[in-house]
């Protein structure tokens, strides 16, 4: 994905000042690390930018329904994609997720598989008003999740690449070190110094690992 696809994609979060806020818009900006994303508070019917590709809203904000919010937003002429999230332990889950179905919406439980889920929803509910073809928001958001989770993949192979690296690059270093320390001719002495001299550099470059994967 380049950098210019991915920042064409704009999310709001249209929560409640409240710990669910924090997590979704934290979730969103995991998921799609260069898109533009919003957190719209109340009255989101009236603040919503119509630059908005995909709205993520709560299952309640300021205690008033989520399906409720989400039908105004519609009325009020917002058309882009929309996610409802819902807390598996509420009532009428299901009246709710078919609710939110039938106004171009997708549904996504708030537990704790939320960011798998919630990348995958915001891309399904994109493909409801775009059709997903090449340059829609739709394939920007696919080409976004692609592109993180190959920095997350290559993140996880840096960390243990680090790890089984760090203990025998120590442990050779600290033989080699103890080893220049003896009585050794010459040519010997050299190779010694050229092992260490070698250690030192691959530590450098395996403590080059730790940005790996980082957006």
């Amino acid at each position: 994905m380049n950098e210019q696809a991915g920042q064409s994609l704009t999310l709001a979060c249209v929560t409640d000042d409240s710990p669910t806020a924090a997590i979704l818009h934290e979730a969103l900006i995991g998921l799609f690390p260069r898109a533009d994303v919003l957190r719209v508070d109340t009255a989101a019917e009236r603040t919503l930018p119509s630059t908005v590709d995909c709205a993520v809203v709560d299952a309640t904000v300021h205690d008033e329904d989520g399906v409720e919010v989400l039908r105004r937003l519609r009325a009020r002429g917002y058309s882009g994609g929309a996610v409802l999230l819902l807390r598996p332990t509420q009532a009428g889950i299901s009246e709710q997720t078919e609710t939110a179905y039938r106004m171009g919406a997708r549904a996504c439980p708030l537990d704790s598989a939320l960011p798998d889920q919630l990348g995958q929803a915001v891309v399904d509910a994109l493909k409801v008003t775009d059709g997903g073809g090449e340059d829609s928001a739709s394939s920007r958001a696919v080409r976004a999740l692609r592109h993180n989770q190959r920095l997350i993949a290559a993140g996880e192979l840096a960390m243990r690449l680090q790890h089984g690296l760090n203990n025998p690059l120590a442990a050779l270093l600290a033989e080699a070190q103890l080893l220049e320390m003896e009585q050794l001719a010459p040519d010997h002495r050299a190779s010694v110094k050229r092992i260490i001299e070698l250690c030192r550099r691959v530590v450098t470059v395996v403590r080059g690992l730790d940005g790996v994967g980082r957006p």
